[in-house]
């Protein structure tokens, strides 16, 4: 049977009503000096502004024919068409077969599509018209003849499993280490939120990658728990979740567990320089994101390596990443003794805020 998850179409966007052969960069040389020169430059990839305005035309009343406005790398404003309800053939795979196979799907709800710094060199050879899109708009996949209703599954039974690896990880020792590492702290301010970023959905506890996806969301309120019961929070801290993903029975579990679920990209406008933010092993460049819009007080992620590891390459570590953990931030072990649901992980810790004296437990960040 095929999968049709979360495939979506990306265009070549419009400058001026004109179509990009007309204004595309002359060559690849070209566009890749003027990138790797105004990133070296300080000019953001993703400035905090630009996010805001895409997210507000994304939340008004759409209608074909009308346009997305995305202000580019470059400074130029490009042109993004809405095409909800047409048809475009794309590759699905199939477990039924090794090959994926080509059918047409229908063309649904706009959304952003963030692209690395390393993405936006590697891709010029298939595309100059997108060359300067850090940011830009593509459209989700379905088949034509889709139904929108979910299998039907008890919220009860969510509840329970998301709970239940709750309460296994809270007698764990992986879990006991982690709170060690962060009640060890001493905050010059309290932290008032907890973002979890792209952790998968786990409504279906028969799913692949359903337990992963659960352990890192218990995280989350154990996470929010923790911060609440001690010095470290404020007496109620918001909990948030963002990935795309995230099936009905997903967002009723969550919220009735305490974790509002956000739509894209509300999960990085929360971010400011009091919240945790976690992720692990994102299909999105969040840690490039962050590093253009916050600094926030605690990220706990993969862990920042001059040479990337292989799981990291759509949330790679570029120089501003590594810079901003260098300059801005302390590392602290991640346990490497869990069970599998996580990569090689750190904990790290504004360096504006109070911090124990450096000690056996602190990490370097580039250490493997």
């Amino acid at each position: 049977m095929p999968k049709y998850a979360m495939h979506s179409y990306l265009d070549r966007p419009l400058y001026n009503g004109k179509d990009a052969d007309e204004w595309k960069p002359n060559s690849e040389e070209e566009a890749a000096a003027n990138i790797k020169q105004w990133y070296q430059d300080g000019r953001l990839l993703y400035p905090r502004d630009t996010i805001q305005d895409v997210r507000d035309q994304l939340r008004k009343p759409l209608m074909n024919g009308e346009y997305i406005f995305v202000k580019a790398f470059d400074g130029s404003v490009y042109e993004f068409l809405v095409r909800i309800g047409e048809l475009q053939k794309a590759y699905v795979s199939s477990s039924d077969s090794e090959e994926d196979k080509k059918e047409e799907l229908v063309m649904t709800t706009p959304h952003i599509r963030y692209n690395s710094y390393e993405g936006l060199k590697q891709h010029l050879q298939w595309s100059l018209s997108r060359a300067y899109c850090s940011i830009s708009i593509a459209h989700y996949l379905v088949p034509p003849n889709k139904s929108t209703a979910e299998s039907p599954v008890d919220i009860n039974t969510g509840v329970e499993f998301l709970h239940g690896i709750v309460r296994d990880w809270e007698a764990s020792k992986a879990w006991r280490e982690i709170k060690s590492t962060l009640l060890s702290l001493t905050l010059c301010s309290q932290i008032h939120k907890v973002i979890g970023m792209a952790c998968g959905d786990f409504g279906r506890s028969d799913a692949r990658g359903a337990r992963r996806s659960a352990v890192q969301h218990a995280l989350l309120l154990m996470l929010k728990r923790t911060l609440q019961e001690s010095d470290l929070g404020t007496d109620e801290v918001a909990c948030y979740a963002q990935d795309p993903i995230y099936s009905s029975i997903d967002r009723l579990v969550l919220e009735s567990s305490g974790c509002k679920v956000v739509e894209d990209p509300d999960g990085f406008l929360e971010m400011d320089e009091r919240s945790l933010v976690f992720s692990c092993a994102p299909n999105i460049c969040v840690k490039q994101v962050i590093a253009d819009i916050a600094r926030p007080a605690i990220l706990i992620w993969d862990t920042v390596q001059e040479d990337d590891p292989e799981y990291s390459r759509t949330d790679p570590n570029s120089p501003r990443v590594r810079e901003m953990i260098r300059t801005c931030y302390d590392a602290f072990p991640f346990p490497e003794e869990h069970d599998g649901s996580f990569t090689s992980m750190a904990i790290y810790l504004n360096k504006e805020y109070q911090v124990p004296s450096k000690s056996d437990a602190q990490i370097d960040y580039r250490a493997g």
